[in-house]
């Protein structure tokens, strides 16, 4: 799965939210390709903030981002 590009403020965390995505796009029942198009769009998300916890985005959020980048 490709990455989002946007312009990174801080990477730290990006992997944790992208795993932390995935696993819970799959336990909702989401098929695999499309959790990790929400996994790489939360990470995407992610790495334009600085922190790792605080950076990390809602599903909300995660939504809007991948409207309006597909």
């Amino acid at each position: 799965m490709p990455a989002f590009p946007v312009a990174a403020i801080d990477t730290t965390g990006a992997g944790d939210c992208w795993c932390g995505v995935l696993a819970a796009a799959l336990e909702a029942g989401a098929p695999l390709e499309g959790a990790m198009l929400r996994a790489a769009a939360a990470a995407a998300i992610a790495c334009t903030r600085p922190g790792a916890a605080a950076a990390m985005p809602g599903a909300a959020e995660t939504e809007a981002f991948l409207r309006f980048s597909a």
